[in-house]
């Protein structure tokens, strides 16, 4: 289960961190020591203390097995060592694949093997958002920085657009990233009902900060060129912020894809297995907290250059719609109950943004083709 968790590490973080060291917001120094942070800060105070022991609901344990508890641990043991070998493996070679799917498809071949029952539907949900994730994603994300670029880098006044739409977009930024940061990872903390009203309360904090910002740091009385020049360092800081965000999510959410099995082994043992779900000891998310920051830094390397650098180039605006649409796009899936990875929405929205430049040719097709081929 650690060592799941440090491959989970080194591979998911491109979902919250490559983007930025591919705008140069932060070195990959930075991305790895904040990223080690927040994910072991998410992973340990807001991790899942219950986990489903079965994820997905995509196989069935019957009365047979659970009458046979060491084939039964042994099978999630097999579950644990599959799905790490593939993660490292798809790590080296710098694919962003999906923690999620990668345990999903151990599960499934355990289960085929042990005789469990196979939830057929619930696997063509998981095969459907292969198509879903990316479509969506890429649509928001095309759709965003078009009204980015129209509104503030192409107008005639870069600086004075900015001063004037920035405080809005802040505003919808911090609204969408704290209701995602709510309904995903601090959900106990916040009755759904009033999720909306924080983020948006959140959201009138952010857009009074960048207000003054803008104001301070964005001049008119220099070139054009100039200008969009200081837009894009406004947006650098924009971007840590959701990259951070964004981690600290991923950290409290998905530690549970790395100790999934081994809760599933705890709870046997208990006898906890039984009622379905299985409460983790803290001591359980510790270890899934110290693998995901262990492996980071130490793997964290190429799945984030590749994110960041080799599908398209990035610079803080576009980076910014990346991120964003990605949040976005989980948080309203996740609202409506579609199956979604947010790996995949990811690598849609980098390449809606490559279109969206105008420049298809910066879209790097064999590396996009390798990645098509891991999930």
């Amino acid at each position: 289960a650690f060592l799941l968790s440090a491959a989970l590490g080194a591979n998911d973080v491109a979902n919250s961190l490559g983007t930025s060291v591919g705008t140069g917001a932060i070195s990959l120094r930075q991305a790895l020591t904040i990223g080690a942070l927040m994910e072991f800060a998410g992973a340990v105070l807001f991790g899942s203390t219950v986990t489903k022991t079965i994820s997905s609901g995509v196989v069935t344990i019957g009365a047979t097995a659970l009458a046979s508890p060491s084939s039964f641990m042994m099978g999630m043991v097999a579950v644990l060592f599959g799905c790490f070998l593939w993660m490292a493996i798809a790590t080296r070679f710098g694919l962003p694949v999906s923690s999620t799917h990668s345990v999903v498809g151990s599960l499934i071949g355990v289960g085929a093997v042990c005789g469990w029952g196979i939830n057929y539907s619930a696997v063509l949900n998981i095969l459907l958002s292969w198509i879903v994730s990316p479509v969506i994603g890429g649509f928001l994300a095309f759709v965003l920085y078009n009204v980015l670029k129209r509104t503030i880098l192409n107008s005639a006044s870069p600086a004075a657009s900015a001063k004037k739409y920035l405080p809005f977009l802040s505003f919808v930024t911090m609204t969408v990233l704290s209701s995602f940061l709510l309904s995903k990872a601090l959900a106990s903390l916040v009755p759904r009902e009033r999720i909306p009203l924080v983020g948006m309360g959140t959201g009138l904090i952010a857009a009074v900060v960048s207000a003054t910002l803008a104001r301070n740091w964005v001049h008119a009385d220099v070139s054009q060129e100039q200008q969009r020049q200081e837009v894009e360092e406004m947006f650098k800081i924009m971007q840590v912020l959701t990259a951070c965000l964004v981690a600290f999510s991923h950290g409290s959410n998905d530690v549970s894809n790395a100790i999934g099995p081994f809760a599933a082994i705890w709870g046997m043992k208990t006898g906890s297995l039984l009622t379905g779900n299985v409460t983790s000891p803290i001591w359980v998310l510790v270890m899934g907290g110290l693998g995901i920051s262990l492996g980071l830094s130490v793997f964290g390397k190429p799945v984030m250059e590749t994110v960041g650098k080799k599908i398209i180039p990035l610079v803080p605006t576009n980076g910014f719609c990346v991120e964003l649409s990605t949040a976005l796009t989980v948080l309203l899936a996740s609202e409506l109950g579609l199956p979604v990875s947010t790996t995949h929405t990811l690598i849609g929205c980098i390449v809606a943004i490559g279109i969206a430049t105008g420049n298809r040719s910066a879209v790097n097709v064999k590396v996009l083709g390798n990645i098509a081929l891991s999930w």
